[in-house]
């Protein structure tokens, strides 16, 4: 599903009073004149970058006005499970002040005109959908349509083995050049994704693009990929993956999969997943291990293959040498419980001779390489 770019006359009816609530619209460009048919009354004029057409998504309720073009309009649609999935899962109080804002609203339309306190309400509901969340709705359909049209890249930055410090494997990453913004924070992307059905997409455009790339690369070479909340809840995740790599023949032990603190809400839950992924064949790596409150319980619950350490270690690890204690405690518990180490952030020699007397297994960060291209990465492995 792509986002929708309509474009209206001046003049043009958008919708009539009556009809069925499907999207909202914001305004790119022009201006809309919201009024009622029935009585003549004009009850606003949007301008640009402002929404409309959302108290009917809101409660599924027919169009309560009839909205047209005052100039030559551009309008993006936001599909009715943009607001609502969002509603569904917002705080109980907020769903509350939104449905007795709408029901006050909806019982004043009767009357001749809307008045300074309709317009007040209306103040109230658009502060509840504030300018914030209108940017993020067409962020989301741009990501959508992006997704859809192959614009989201994968890169690969190299981990090395740390004793030997060879080349070991990448971790896949994915990257958004918006055509507009320019480059946008996976930070940002990747959390707008992960509160809709969009996160499972790229996830599986990300798989695709691994493994094709790993059937290119040397034996020896595996991929970490992060896996999102949602992918975990997926019955059919590990199947589709399974599917893809045994079409390409390629070891499950090649295909890393990490996963963070935060999707670790049930343990019960998550050492069903983990012991699936590891009967299939696929190791399972801990990512940012360290900076959560629950770590150490993560290690008695779960059985992982890899910790992975966070960046936040090693970048203080001579500014404070509590943090060398700290590594060196986890290197030797790791050690203990037969798990690989990764190491997080490396930008300097002296970093990794340090991680290296440690014990590190693994390294990654700029010391060894930066994210690249698929092309980069058959030249570096070829």
């Amino acid at each position: 599903m792509t986002y929708h770019i309509q474009q209206f006359k001046q003049g043009e009816i958008i919708f009539h009073g009556g009809d069925s609530s499907d999207c909202a619209y914001i305004i790119e460009a022009g201006q809309v004149e919201i009024y009622s048919a029935n009585k003549g009354t004009i009850f606003d004029i949007l301008h640009e970058g402002e929404l409309f057409g959302e108290m009917g998504v809101l409660d599924q309720s027919p169009r309560s006005t009839s909205a047209r073009a005052v100039t030559p309009v551009t309008l993006l649609e936001v599909k009715t499970q943009q607001i609502t999935n969002r509603l569904s899962e917002s705080d109980p109080i907020v769903k509350a002040l939104v449905g007795v804002l709408l029901k006050r609203l909806r019982s004043m339309l009767p009357s001749q005109g809307l008045g300074t306190e309709k317009n007040s309400l209306l103040d109230q509901v658009a502060s509840v959908i504030e300018q914030a969340g209108l940017s993020k709705f067409k962020l989301e359909s741009e990501l959508r349509s992006a997704i859809n049209a192959g614009d989201i890249q994968t890169v690969f930055q190299p981990i090395n083995d740390i004793p030997n410090n060879e080349l070991a494997g990448f971790e896949a990453l994915s990257r958004w050049t918006h055509p507009h913004r320019g480059f946008i924070s996976p930070v940002e992307f990747i959390a707008l994704a992960e509160e809709t059905d969009l996160i499972s997409e790229v996830g599986d455009l990300v798989f695709t693009r691994a493994i094709d790339l790993l059937s290119r690369l040397p034996e020896h070479v595996f991929i970490n990929i992060n896996v999102s909340s949602k992918q975990l809840d997926d019955e059919q995740f590990l199947n589709r993956v399974l599917k893809k790599i045994k079409a390409n023949n390629i070891s499950p032990s090649r295909l890393k999969l990490e996963i963070t603190e935060t999707m670790v809400v049930d343990f019960n839950l998550a050492k069903k997943w983990l012991k699936k992924c590891q009967k299939i064949g696929f190791p399972v790596c801990a990512d940012d291990f360290g900076t959560g409150h629950s770590g150490m319980e993560q290690l008695v619950e779960l059985n992982f293959d890899v910790l992975k350490v966070d960046q936040v270690f090693i970048r203080n690890m001579f500014k404070n040498e509590r943090y060398q204690t700290i590594l060196n405690s986890i290197a030797t518990m790791a050690k203990d419980l037969e798990t690989k180490l990764v190491a997080e952030g490396i930008e300097n020699d002296q970093e990794y001779q340090t991680l290296k007397k440690l014990g590190f297994d693994y390294g990654q960060g700029y010391f060894f390489g930066k994210p690249m291209s698929v092309e980069d990465v058959l030249k570096l492995t070829n």
